[in-house]
């Protein structure tokens, strides 16, 4: 009868050959000193040129009845020789606040206020001009780094209780590495590029973005060992890393396109964020491949699930 015949078996799916990542990871761990160097290079010789936001300056509070456009604002105070500012407007707009660089004397303020509501045209009235002192900027500027701070150390402690210590210390490690480079990024270009804020603002965007991509591959690693008990974990994690390479890839040029849109046709506020945004993807893609996942050949600890000698792994690990 039919239904006595052995049903046909299907051929089990040949599955994708990996791509060899783990034989290029020392290059990669090159680039990353090569970065590391330049940055840290960069720091101690020029530091960062630092915004507004942590340098102090004069503040100037306006009014008027018509509705202010802060890009006008902008133009009209760089106008009025004050290049570099912060404008923000409130009151529904009727209201804006100007923070110019720093003067040398109090006395400088009012003619500071004098000068911008010259360029600001007639029917301006100063509600307020006052000096933004340094210490107020310190502050700012040590805010910024504990929460930069804070970030990398709960990033680590939740990849250490999803996963094990082994890829806590990776993603810590990596996560810095990320961080770094894009404050050198604004330390090396530091003539086009100023550091304020909403540099810190990015760099906190990027921490989580770097993170996500770098849980997916660690998600997808801890899935293989559990399927290739017995395989090297190199090539394991050639494995998930090829299992996982057009997802990462997608997700960062669809995350990069909104990046460049900021950067082309955001304007000057939020130039220095776009940078911040569109490096950092590229960084963050190219650590998860060739940073994060290599660490866990070469930190110590046992990673969990993989059975096969250390003699084998390490023979392995060195090819």
């Amino acid at each position: 009868m039919w239904w006595d015949k052995p049903t046909a078996q299907k051929k089990p799916e040949k599955e994708q050959e990996p791509l060899p990542f783990m034989k290029m990871r020392w290059l990669g761990f090159l680039i990353s000193a090569l970065i590391m160097v330049a940055t840290t290079v960069s720091l101690a010789t020029q530091g960062l040129n630092m915004g507004l936001d942590f340098t102090g300056g004069v503040q100037i509070t306006a009014s008027r009845s018509t509705v202010f456009d802060a890009g006008v604002v902008r133009q009209q105070v760089a106008a009025a020789g004050f290049e570099e500012s912060n404008v923000t407007t409130a009151d529904n707009g009727n209201t804006v606040l100007i923070r110019v660089p720093a003067q040398e004397d109090a006395a400088d303020i009012d003619t500071v206020a004098r000068q911008v509501s010259a360029a600001l045209g007639e029917g301006i009235t100063i509600r307020d001009a006052a000096a933004v002192s340094g210490k107020v900027s310190d502050e700012l500027f040590q805010g910024g780094i504990i929460a930069a701070g804070l970030a990398l150390v709960a990033i680590a402690l939740y990849i250490w209780f999803r996963f094990e210590s082994k890829f806590g210390w990776a993603a810590l490690i990596t996560t810095f590495h990320d961080v770094y480079s894009i404050v050198g990024v604004f330390s090396i270009f530091q003539h086009w590029l100023t550091f304020d804020l909403t540099i810190i603002a990015g760099v906190l965007t990027l921490a989580g973005y770097s993170i996500n991509d770098k849980v997916v591959v660690f998600d997808r690693i801890r899935e293989m060992l559990k399927k290739y008990k017995k395989i090297p974990l190199p090539r394991v994690i050639d494995i998930s890393i090829t299992a996982t390479l057009s997802r990462t890839l997608i997700t960062s040029l669809a995350t990069m396109m909104a990046g460049g849109a900021m950067l082309f046709l955001g304007g000057p506020v939020l130039f220095g964020f776009a940078v911040s945004i569109c490096f950092g993807i590229v960084i963050g893609t190219y650590s998860s491949i060739f940073v994060a996942a290599p660490l866990l050949i070469h930190l110590p600890g046992r990673v969990p699930g993989q059975r096969i000698s250390g003699t084998d792994q390490a023979a392995e690990a060195v090819s």
